[in-house]
Parts: C-alpha cells; structure tokens; sequence
C-alpha cells in the first residue's frame, strides 16, 4: 500500500510537543519525560515482582519487559550515534540473573547514557531507525518518550501500582506519533493490510484531530473530518487503546460509526 502523510494542522498556534519550530525545546521537553518515566519505571522493577505478568504483552513478565526497555534504550542510543543498526538486538541484553535492584539499576545506567546521546545528537543530522520516514536525529527523542511512557504504564499495572497518568499533550503527541510512524511501519515492514473504512480520532482533553483513510493509499490528515467510524475521548484514554492496553479510561471513550471499521482500526495494535 503506498503511503502519503502527514498533512493539516489541528491548531497551529498550539504548542505542540513535537513542534518543528522549536525542535530543541521539544527534544528537551521529550527527554525530560523520558528521565521521569525511567525513574517511576525502575521503581515498579525495584517493587516487584520480576515474575509479574504483562497483561499487554502476553508471555511476558516484569524481568522480560525490562530486559526489553533496557536494550532498546541501548539500541536506540547505537542507532542514534552511528546512523546505522547494531549487529544484533540481542547484543544489549542484561544477564538473567539479574536481582530486581540489580535490573533497575541496569535500567538507569542505560538511560543515562542514551540522555547524553540525545542531548548531543544534531537533530537535523543522519540517523538510522526503523521507520518509514526520513532518517534525521530528530526522531529519537520522541520514540523514546513514548516507548518509555507505554512500557512505564505496563510496568505499574503490572506490580499492582495506580499508574501514572498520561499528561494529555503527551498523549496526544503519542497518538500523532502512532498514526505516523507506527503505522507506515505495519505496512512497510510488517505487510499488513489497513482496514478500507475511514477514521476520525478526536482528542476531547486536548488539541489533536485525526483522519485516516486507505483509499487508495494510507493518509494521515490532521484536521476535523468526518470518517466512517470515530473515536472521542481523552487523550491518554486514546493512546492507551490504540497500544492494545486495557485500561481504567476505556469507559470514558465515545465510540461512533461503523463498529467493524473501528475494530479493525484498533485491532492493529495486536499485529
């Protein structure tokens, strides 16, 4: 399926986290999330414990998740320093043996050094990823944000916490980054086949409009238009659903239109 995104603007005078007026105000604003997040993410590691299932990722436990955020944290920062991938994923894995305070820390030695990556990168400089979009330094910043901020949630829920909440402009920058990069990379990478039905998405909290559609190719339009099925609610409660996590907000989600076009929609997050 080919692929023409993005276009529109919701609100251009919002502030927008990703705003590319301010690309460094924005890396700043996204790492310090990410800081935040890791600390609240290696203190559910620390609680415990390491057997603890994750609901959103079936097979998985507290340990493997961990495993996982920590050497994606390592991939990133060689991705982002070499333009190019690592030989192999699995080189960043922690050892198995590893004690809950021990994984944690683990945890923080890699953000450390993928913040002081980040914040030396040039943004506008080559870079490798994974996505179908250009290949510039500005991407990390904001995949890390919002890799960190999902896994965070899963790792609070799993050990039993109230998990942080979302902030709403994080969100709903997480729901744009979604629909533009990890979109694209189903169809690209992965081959999947979008649903032929139409999507709007509308945050209710925040600024953030959407509007998908696959005919003839993938668009992503960022404007107030009417689709075959819509989603309404908060942001954070929008994001969560799109990632496949069920959560305490689904209740506040305002589904419209065609259900089997929304299923489809929303069953991406499980392929």
């Amino acid at each position: 399926m080919a692929l023409r995104l993005p276009s529109g603007d919701v609100n251009p005078e919002h502030d927008h986290p990703s705003d590319p007026t301010d690309p460094e105000a924005a890396r700043e604003r996204y790492l310090d999330q990410v800081v935040a997040d890791a600390a609240r993410f290696s203190a559910a590691v620390r609680r415990g414990p390491l057997d603890a299932g994750i609901a959103a990722c079936p097979g998985w436990d507290l340990r493997q998740l961990a495993a996982h955020l920590g050497s994606v944290h390592r991939w990133a920062r060689h991705c982002a320093t070499h333009a190019a991938p690592p030989e192999s994923f699995g080189m960043f894995a922690p050892e198995a043996t590893l004690t809950s305070d021990e994984l944690a820390d683990w945890i923080n030695d890699g953000v450390d050094e993928l913040i002081s990556t980040l914040r030396a990168i040039d943004l506008d400089g080559p870079s490798w990823h994974p996505f179908p979009v250009e290949r510039f330094g500005r991407v990390w910043p904001r995949r890390q944000a919002h890799e960190l901020a999902i896994h965070r949630w899963d790792a609070e829920v799993a050990v039993g916490m109230v998990p942080h909440p979302i902030d709403p402009e994080l969100a709903s920058d997480g729901i744009d980054e979604y629909f533009e990069l990890v979109v694209p990379r189903l169809v690209v990478r992965e081959g999947v086949a979008l649903p032929a039905g139409s999507l709007h998405v509308h945050c209710t909290d925040t600024h953030g409009e959407w509007l998908l559609t696959t005919d003839p190719e993938y668009t992503m339009i960022r404007a107030h238009q009417k689709g075959d099925a819509a989603l309404r609610g908060p942001a954070e409660a929008i994001l969560l659903r799109l990632w496949g996590r069920e959560s305490a907000l689904a209740d506040q989600l305002s589904p419209v239109g065609d259900e089997q076009v929304l299923g489809a929609w929303l069953a991406l997050a499980g392929l």
